[in-house]
């Protein structure tokens, strides 16, 4: 806590897993630092209509470094969630069927923030590259 932050107002954010969550999504999708008509569905419906759960998510983004909210993140959520969380990130990064530069440094570093190694992983990668391949239907 800051000198100042009684003057401002401050309050720290208790994260929730579902804040968590959305916390992480955003800080995913967001990376480009472009949010477009899809990503914001697909945030939708992470959110489920929670809009505290997007506020606290987007406070949390707004008062720390990136850094800081993963790890923020990581601590709230337990392994089954954190395996959960990454297979959602991972999802929202390769919906469009690119995963860009940033998108790959931010999820690498979730990786290793959950503690989940690139052998639990690759499976996974595998498996949403395959759900996003349209073009084995052409």
């Amino acid at each position: 806590m800051g000198i100042f932050d009684k003057l401002k107002g401050s309050k720290t954010i208790q994260l929730t897993p579902k804040s968590a969550l959305v916390a992480a999504a955003i800080s995913v999708i967001a990376s480009d630092g472009v949010l477009d008509e899809a990503e914001l569905g697909d945030l939708a419906k992470i959110a489920r209509g929670d809009k505290s759960a997007v506020n606290d998510a987007v406070q949390v983004l707004e008062n720390n470094s990136i850094q800081e909210t993963m790890d923020l993140v990581a601590k709230c959520l337990n392994e089954k969630q954190r395996m959960a969380a990454m297979v959602i990130l991972l999802d929202l990064s390769m919906a469009d069927g690119i995963l860009a530069g940033n998108e790959q440094k931010i999820l690498q570093q979730y990786m290793e923030k959950f503690g989940i190694s690139e052998t639990a992983i690759k499976p996974l990668i595998d498996t949403i590259a395959l759900k996003n391949d349209f073009s084995i239907f052409s």
